[in-house]
């Protein structure tokens, strides 16, 4: 109920998501709001190397979507071979995770994306930290 999420999880008035004017895109949509009518706004900030991720930004409201949110924001840090790398570890290290193994559709994937992640901007924030 609204008043259990403004008690439990501070939302002003127990709302869902973001609030913006209507008929307008979200603040910081980037790219989205050219393609969605009223977008949420995207994982950057104004912040350098802060990113959001939550029921307040893309893809949206309610759990799935949080979720995802927050891959996409891990896949924006690091490559993909690195998240395929630590699943197929955390499957081998107990029978109970076995279900995390990437297999064979891991490795076919991986390829499909490794040039896209991290996003090219932490890519030169990552080059730039190394030297």
């Amino acid at each position: 109920s609204p008043l259990a999420h403004e008690a439990f999880l501070r939302r002003d008035r127990g709302t869902y998501g973001m609030a913006w004017a209507a008929g307008t895109g979200a603040p910081q949509s980037g790219l989205l709001s050219s393609v969605l009518p009223f977008p949420f706004p995207n994982l950057k900030t104004p912040v350098d190397g802060l990113l959001r991720c939550g029921d307040s930004c893309f893809p949206g409201i309610g759990t799935p979507s949080a979720a995802a949110s927050g891959a996409i924001c891990a896949n924006t840090m690091n490559s993909v071979g690195k998240h395929i790398d630590l699943l197929e570890e955390a499957s081998k290290r107990d029978p109970l995770y076995k279900f995390l193994s990437p297999g064979l559709m891991g490795r076919v994937y991986q390829p499909l994306v490794e040039g896209m992640t991290p996003s090219a901007e932490l890519k030169g924030e990552q080059s730039q930290d190394a030297d």
